[in-house]
């Protein structure tokens, strides 16, 4: 039996507690007054010793319980050696795991590592069969059991080593756990009489993932051999982006440096350097003690393109460099259909042009058209919202649902009752008559469907009251008429205020009031802003991608993929085939995606790549996979 908290077993010396408790003897300080002693005998106190135990049950169960918490906490398991009989004659299958991950990139690991494999290769007979598996985040086969047997038996071992020469570690992450699984199933489809061994050769990092080996059950005859390799130098430090928060300064980036716990350096520099050059600028000293981290303002950017933030300083460069994207704010374009001037005060349009502020994430512009307008396009990538504030002619009708069926939203303000045909034309409905409320010096809105996407971000006590808006006016409808359309928030009469209407992929929002100070005052209120933007993040973008991924990751590409593409990447031209919508960027830098609109992302490499301490065994052992009797360390 093992312990993974062994330390928790100096827990049990608290069964000492109760003995002692046991033995004290307390004498009773209470004194009672008598009228007189005349009538009671003298009786000397009965001495007993104070060593002897009493109530001994009680006592037997306090030191159990004591006993069981402190195993309980120690976490006890039996380790699973498995030691199976085999048919000799049937020969050994063997599948050997090699990790290609990042943090196989430190020096002296990867010549250790094809040692180890090829150590490995001499223990097969002529009668064995062996594939070869490599794996990072995913396991990818070098050499498989039908082409080692199609092979003649003097050239397998020599393949297999020119196999394993033509191999290198890549910059993707761990995933020890599902490497494990996919070779415990190779070794599992057909039957075999003979023994079956996985050999895995690793740094056995701790930032390798194990998912998926949990409570696992193992088919019979397996046993896992585990070859562990260690770099020439220890420690390691790695440098990470944090995410960019909306307050900070666009020229400087947060940075999370880690130090690994067996790292003999504590001292660290953060410099912008020139790709491909060695000349550096703008550098900082950064102090992190071993098994720590920091978090700091990286030195400001220099201007221009192709500068990447290195740490000098590290035994183990690989995970020393960061690509950052240069901020670019993404372009939103949302498109107001009216006869209002921008500038006219008492317009709906005032109010919508000063809803929206240009920040350095999101560059946002309201693009007017007048009613006059024949069609409208709205098939660029950065389109994203349509508010209708006038009557539509029947030839926008076409423009607009399309619109709406590709996934965006619309807002339709109904501010008169002559908008009634406007709202049957987009809802293909029957007619729907407006009429105006009758309302006694203003109204309230009630029964919001806090629910719905629209209004979940107003969910919170803080933010969902809503009764301090005004409405001086609005139009009454049958929401009858409007099959399919949800309420979302009425006014206290009963009135529908907002409804969504479900049109292909979007929304059509229907506003039975205006904003203008004639009819509410809803621009004026603290939760029009957020309703915009509410509205603008439910419509679907095309053209976004997060600014940082880790290498390895598949990346869902934004556009068209009606035709081929253009990648620019650090290895230089990339072409992506028509229908092609991911991408799975193998090394670490700046990408760029050629269309309309270019957009660009970085890769970098995993941050548990950089965790480099040294998994304990115990982890391994508590996952009850079926070692060998014999693990090797080199």
């Amino acid at each position: 039996m093992s312990f993974l908290a062994p330390l928790f077993l100096l827990g049990a010396l608290a069964i000492a507690g109760p003995v002692i408790f046991h033995l004290i003897r307390r004498n009773t300080k209470e004194k009672f007054s008598f009228s007189s002693l005349m009538f009671l005998r003298a009786d000397p106190p009965r001495v007993t010793r104070k060593s002897k135990l009493e109530d001994v049950l009680l006592l037997l169960l306090r030191c159990t319980l004591l006993a069981v918490m402190a195993l309980a906490f120690s976490r006890p398991f039996l380790r699973n050696n498995v030691n199976t009989v085999n048919d000799p004659s049937a020969g050994q299958r063997m599948v050997i795991l090699l990790d290609a991950s990042a943090s196989m990139q430190r020096e002296g690991l990867w010549e250790k590592a094809q040692k180890q494999a090829q150590d490995s290769l001499k223990e097969l007979e002529p009668t064995d069969s062996l594939t070869i598996l490599t794996f990072d985040n995913q396991t990818t086969p070098l050499m498989q059991f039908d082409q080692w047997q199609e092979l003649p038996e003097p050239d397998r071992i020599p393949a297999a080593i020119e196999t394993l020469k033509a191999t290198k570690p890549g910059w993707a992450g761990s995933h020890l756990g599902n490497a494990i699984l996919n070779a415990a199933e190779l070794l599992e489809e057909n039957e075999h009489l003979g023994a079956s061994k996985i050999v895995i050769i690793t740094d056995r990092q701790e930032g390798i993932q194990l998912e998926g080996l949990q409570g696992y059950e193992w088919p019979p005859g397996i046993q896992i051999s585990l070859k562990t390799v260690k770099p020439e130098t220890a420690g390691n430090a790695g440098i990470q982006l944090k995410p960019l928060q909306e307050t900070e300064d666009s020229a400087t980036h947060s940075i999370r440096l880690t130090n690994s716990e067996d790292s003999s350096n504590e001292e660290f520099r953060l410099t912008w350097i020139k790709h491909k050059q060695n000349a550096s600028t703008n550098n900082i000293t950064v102090y992190v003690p071993a098994g720590q981290s920091r978090t700091v303002k990286a030195p400001r950017r220099p201007p221009g393109e192709g500068w990447q933030l290195n740490l000098l300083g590290d035994t183990h460069p690989f995970d020393n460099t960061l690509h950052i994207t240069p901020l670019i704010p993404e372009p939103l374009r949302i498109h107001y259909l009216g006869n209002e001037q921008a500038d006219d005060i008492n317009s709906m349009r005032f109010y919508l042009e000063r809803a929206f502020s240009t920040t350095r994430l999101q560059h946002v512009s309201v693009v007017g058209h007048p009613t006059t307008t024949q069609s409208i396009e709205l098939n660029r990538a950065d389109d994203r919202l349509l508010i209708i504030g006038d009557t539509i002619k029947e030839s926008q009708v076409d423009d607009i649902r399309k619109f709406i069926e590709n996934g965006h939203s619309v807002l339709l303000a109904l501010k008169s009752e002559s908008m009634s045909g406007s709202l049957t034309a987009l809802a293909k409905s029957g007619p729907v008559p407006l009429t105006e409320a009758r309302v006694d010096k203003y109204a309230l809105l009630s029964q919001l469907d806090f629910e719905h996407p629209l209004l979940a971000p107003f969910h919170e006590p803080r933010y969902s009251d809503f009764t301090k808006i005004h409405f001086w006016k609005h139009r009454s409808l049958d929401p009858a008429r409007l099959p399919g359309a949800k309420i979302l928030a009425r006014f206290d009469n009963g009135d529908p205020a907002l409804m969504d209407l479900r049109i292909g992929r979007g929304h059509l929002f229907i506003l039975t009031c205006g904003w203008q100070p004639e009819d509410s005052q809803l621009a004026l209120a603290s939760k029009f802003v957020p309703l915009l933007y509410s509205m603008l993040e439910l419509g679907e973008s095309r053209g976004k991608l997060k600014s940082n991924y880790f290498s390895g990751e598949t990346i869902k590409l934004p556009g068209k993929s009606d035709q081929n593409r253009i990648l620019y990447g650090p290895d230089g031209k990339l072409e992506v085939p028509a229908g092609t919508t991911t991408f799975n960027a193998k090394q670490p830098g700046l990408y760029t995606l050629e269309e309309s609109q270019s957009v660009s992302f970085a890769v970098n490499v995993s941050p548990r790549e950089s965790k480099t301490s040294l998994l304990p065994m115990e982890r391994l052992d508590a996952l009850n996979l079926p070692f060998s009797a014999k693990n090797n360390q080199t």
